[in-house]
């Protein structure tokens, strides 16, 4: 299930992009993209009201059309849901586990829904194949039994909208694993089931999936995919950052490498200047010499090579230069959440 809104986290308006008709349309529906004998649904987002909070509400209401999507395609208890935005994705290797294996959390008869959250460690690609990012993970996109998601499991273990910490928000600290379940009721069969909120954020109750390695830090192998700020024009990354979660509301007067210590990482990557003193550090070899495993699309030859020299003509061209960074400016932390 794909949900694209018309608006983006702050209420800025925004064109829907895969609309039946279009190509973006036919290549996500029809081009057996995930696998031959996947039925891919799309639905659309729509709210023009005033969002209760922030705390990215208004995603969750996003996310919320999927686990009504998954409710009415008749998704059950035995059935596992992966719960991710478009830029992210499992390895093919933890999928083909997922079918295959016996693991704890995906066993239906046992699973109480305490701690039933599989979070992917997935590596993080910065505009480029050939900027990955080693001294980072991205904790998605996220797998759960279908008994414990919200909409699917026994509605007898819903919270109400008021044990929670607003409508559509994560589950108030009393009723989740961080703090142990205090205000739910021990002689339920089920500790209760988990909305959108609950499912993309930590609210306790998961175990991080990760390969043991010996050439990565913390030995964190991935089993996930991050393509972060994958664009085409610099104008569209300048409106992520002014429009969707944690916005940089100056982003169209800043250099491209200023907005933020991500972009300040794919900015000197691309250009081949010195990392050290980003945030992050990236790869520092070719991504055809690295070890581990690497996204299927990436073994095709010439690709990410040509994908790095297109960032870069992009970067090069921006009408706002290229020399502003994150790290050199007077007050660097003001843009330091990230996106």
């Amino acid at each position: 299930v794909f949900v694209e809104s018309n608006t983006t986290q702050t209420g800025a308006a925004r064109e829907l992009r895969f609309v039946n008709g279009t190509i973006e349309h036919k290549l996500l529906v029809e081009s057996d993209l995930f696998g031959p004998h996947t039925a891919v649904t799309v639905e659309n987002f729509f709210y023009e009201g005033e969002v209760d909070g922030g705390g990215l509400i208004r995603e969750h209401r996003q996310r919320d059309v999927i686990f009504k999507a998954w409710k009415r395609l008749g998704m059950r208890d035995d059935d596992i849901g992966v719960l991710s935005d478009a830029d992210e994705t499992p390895t093919r290797d933890f999928l083909r586990a997922v079918q295959i294996c016996d693991i704890p959390q995906l066993r239906v008869e046992e699973q109480d829904c305490h701690s039933p959250k599989l979070v992917m460690s997935s590596m993080v690609f910065e505009g480029s194949p050939e900027c990955m990012t080693v001294t980072r993970k991205w904790m998605h996109p996220d797998f759960m039994l279908g008994k414990c998601i919200e909409g699917v499991g026994d509605d007898r273990y819903k919270l109400s909208a008021r044990q929670r910490k607003r409508e559509f928000a994560w589950r108030a600290d009393k009723f989740s694993a961080k703090f142990n379940y205090s205000g739910w009721p021990k002689e339920n069969e089920l500790y209760p089931l988990w909305n959108p909120a609950d499912f993309r954020r930590d609210t306790g109750g998961f175990s991080i999936m990760f390969e043991d390695v010996d050439y990565l830090p913390f030995r964190m192998g991935h089993t996930g995919f991050h393509f972060h700020n994958y664009f085409e024009t610099t104008q569209q990354l300048r409106t992520k950052y002014m429009t969707y979660g944690h916005p940089v509301q100056t982003a169209d007067e800043m250099a491209i490498g200023e907005i933020h210590p991500d972009l300040d990482l794919m900015v000197d990557c691309v250009l081949g200047k010195p990392s050290h003193q980003n945030k992050h550090r990236t790869l520092p070899k070719r991504l055809h010499d690295f070890e581990g495993r690497i996204p299927v699309a990436y073994e095709l030859n010439g690709y990410t090579m040509a994908r790095h020299l297109e960032l870069k003509s992009i970067i090069l061209e921006d009408e706002r230069g290229h020399n502003g960074t994150w790290h050199d400016t007077s007050n660097p932390r003001k843009a330091e959440n990230s996106n």
